[in-house]
């Protein structure tokens, strides 16, 4: 909508009633998350996340209808909703926009802007010190990968035998 010559967006703020439930267990439905939830106050909406499959992510969006069910959710989160030995935990939604991204316009053109963008986007060279770096970046990712992977096997392992005993495995 413009104002005065310039684009006025206006969005609605779902930040602070949104939340981000994880650790659901696999057979857990939006009909089932939002009856959970409804403990808390008004759901709006409850979806858990599922992959192109259908299969479940183990992570969920629950939206209130106001501000005090959510903030009551975020204190009191931890039940448990099947027979699944881990409880759901509960973080305030991050609040991104996937629609227009940053325009253009909109970056700081400060004194970094200019020294980061003074050459325009290329590929390392192979051999170059550019691509050396680039090249270990990727493999530190990788590794972090690879671990957040492992541990996530692990909890899988044992996170239903009773080989747990105060956090750790026995």
């Amino acid at each position: 909508m413009p104002l005065r010559g310039k684009q006025l967006r206006v969005r609605i703020d779902c930040h602070s009633v949104s939340l981000t439930v994880q650790n659901l267990p696999q057979y857990v439905s939006n009909k089932l998350l939002e009856e959970a939830f409804s403990v808390f106050g008004q759901v709006e909406r409850a979806v858990v996340i599922a992959d192109d499959r259908g299969r479940p992510s183990g992570k969920g969006i629950v939206e209130f209808s106001g501000k005090p069910a959510a903030r009551k959710a975020l204190e009191r989160c931890s039940f448990l909703l099947t027979t699944f030995p881990h409880p759901v935990t509960a973080e305030p939604m991050d609040q991104l926009d996937d629609e227009e991204g940053l325009l253009e316009k909109l970056v700081i053109k400060n004194q970094q802007f200019h020294k980061e963008r003074e050459q325009p986007p290329r590929f390392a060279q192979p051999g170059s010190f550019e691509y050396e770096y680039a090249m270990h970046w990727k493999a530190l990712i990788e590794v972090v990968k690879q671990q957040q992977d492992q541990v996530d096997r692990n909890i899988k392992e044992y996170g239903g035998s009773s080989n747990i005993k105060n956090g750790t495995i026995l």
